[in-house]
């Protein structure tokens, strides 16, 4: 018998890490939170240690962002995910995005008040993505936020 130790996601436990990271994310004024699926080396290989889409979400994909505000998640992926992430991830939390024709920023206008916080991990985003970001949300006045340490690790 093939024995592998990666253990399996599993989504029935995703709505209660939402849950937690919703907790974490209130704790510290934060109206969303981005989850991407990078680690601190913006490699294209992720450790499972640091495997954050996948545990917030279920998705298994090499590529992909999640955005979870206080009522509202959304995970975005590019085409080659777009027929496999309704298979592993709860679409009655997650609604899901193809990404570069649907993009975070145009979600998060869609979801949040004006001023609204949206929290980030700054050790696991480049800086060019988020200067992008702000630049696109401040018609609408949005706050990105470092926050550290990251709700998600916490809740994790």
């Amino acid at each position: 018998m093939f024995q592998d130790f990666e253990s399996p996601t599993e989504t029935a436990h995703i709505a209660e890490r939402v849950k937690r990271l919703r907790v974490q994310m209130a704790e510290r004024g934060v109206d969303a939170f981005l989850v991407p699926r990078a680690d601190e080396h913006q490699g294209e290989y992720v450790p499972h240690s640091a495997e954050r889409l996948r545990w917030i979400s279920g998705f298994t994909g090499s590529a992909g962002m999640a955005a979870i505000a206080r009522r509202a998640a959304c995970l975005f992926v590019d085409g080659r995910y777009i027929l496999q992430a309704p298979g592993q991830v709860d679409t009655g939390l997650f609604s899901i995005r193809q990404f570069p024709e649907q993009k975070l920023s145009d979600w998060l206008i869609e979801q949040l008040p004006s001023g609204a916080v949206v929290g980030f991990d700054p050790w696991l985003h480049t800086l060019s993505e988020i200067e992008r970001l702000r630049d696109a949300v401040s018609k609408r006045a949005l706050v990105l936020k470092p926050i550290m340490p990251s709700p998600l690790d916490k809740a994790w």
